[in-house]
């Protein structure tokens, strides 16, 4: 009978333990963001100019299962542009499909040939599975300029449990 109880006992906790790990999943993070830019221009000098920033996303393309399926939310920062030379930071905070809040960090490094913002994004964090979420990439966010209307394709990879 000891050994039976010790079995039982043993078994019971296994199973309570390996319930309660959660598995981490890393994702690819290739996909489109899109939606409405109601960014702030303060004109210098030519050439010169600072920019708060307010993009507002409305969806993304990525692929079936994504964390980041069925999200919306919105980033802000501030940019700086002199000439070619761009610096800036901010944040986003997206509200995912699954109820959780994901946020990312974002550093603008460039302009893109086609004139679109580019540089690098990393997970910063959230509530839910995002509270431990991991990973980075790049973004190349090109904006509209009659409609306001924005696409930000982004590359990298993020890791979700």
């Amino acid at each position: 009978m000891h050994k039976f109880l010790i079995a039982t006992a043993t078994t019971a906790l296994t199973l309570g333990l390996s319930g309660g790990l959660a598995v981490a999943e890393t994702h690819d993070a290739a996909g489109k963001g899109m939606g409405m830019n109601a960014n702030e221009v303060y004109g210098i000098a030519d050439g010169h100019a600072v920019v708060k920033t307010q993009t507002n996303y409305d969806s993304f393309e990525v692929a079936a299962g994504h964390p980041l399926e069925g999200a919306s939310g919105a980033c802000f920062g501030a940019l700086l542009v002199n000439g070619a030379g761009v610096s800036g930071t901010g944040n986003c905070v997206f509200d995912t499909a699954a109820g959780e809040k994901a946020v990312m960090t974002w550093v603008a490094s460039g302009f893109g040939a086609d004139g679109a913002l580019t540089g690098d994004w990393t997970v910063s964090g959230g509530s839910g599975n995002w509270a431990s979420a991991t990973g980075g990439g790049t973004f190349s966010s090109l904006t509209d300029p009659d409609t306001k209307k924005f696409v930000n394709t982004i590359t990298g990879s993020l890791t979700v449990e």
